[in-house]
């Protein structure tokens, strides 16, 4: 009866013992992958306004995949002179595979007490980098002051 006992729990402690021991044997057919294959993950996003001109209400935006960047060209629009725009949202979202680019405009910091009371046309580009792929998804919305609001939306 002690010998069965033996066998049993000296099999099961030697079992565990050398469990993962012979992984990386030779010959044994499998190839490590470091673990499962990572999401993609914003690594940089950067915003710049390209050009500022008095015009109408155009809310556009363009959106393009290159190489591990996603790149939105676009114009929002400012209420007057002293308005300028700002990237106020750069989100990748795993689940859901999608990139949410928000652009709003705000008083320019140097704008002083006199802003011409035209509508501002306010080009922009938005570049976000990715680490480990890019999204399946893109979309990009503006907000002039009067609520969020769907420009465009791209599927890679």
């Amino acid at each position: 009866m002690k010998r069965r006992r033996l066998l049993q729990y000296g099999g099961l402690g030697c079992s565990i013992a050398l469990a993962g021991c012979f992984d990386d044997a030779p010959g044994n057919g499998e190839t490590s992958t470091g673990g499962a294959s990572e999401a993609p993950s914003v690594s940089e996003a950067t915003f710049s306004v390209t050009r500022r001109q008095s015009g109408s209400q155009t809310s556009s935006a363009t959106v393009a995949f290159d190489g591990n960047q996603v790149v939105v060209e676009g114009t929002i629009w400012g209420a007057d002179g002293c308005k300028t725009a700002e990237m106020t949202e750069a989100a990748y979202d795993s689940a859901s595979d999608e990139l949410r680019i928000s652009v709003g405009t705000k008083q320019q910091t140097d704008a002083g007490d006199m802003c011409t009371q035209a509508i501002m046309e306010i080009d922009y580009r938005a570049t976000v980098t990715f680490a480990n792929g890019l999204p399946g998804t893109v979309v990009v919305s503006h907000d002039t002051g009067d609520g969020r609001s769907s420009v465009t939306t791209a599927i890679r």
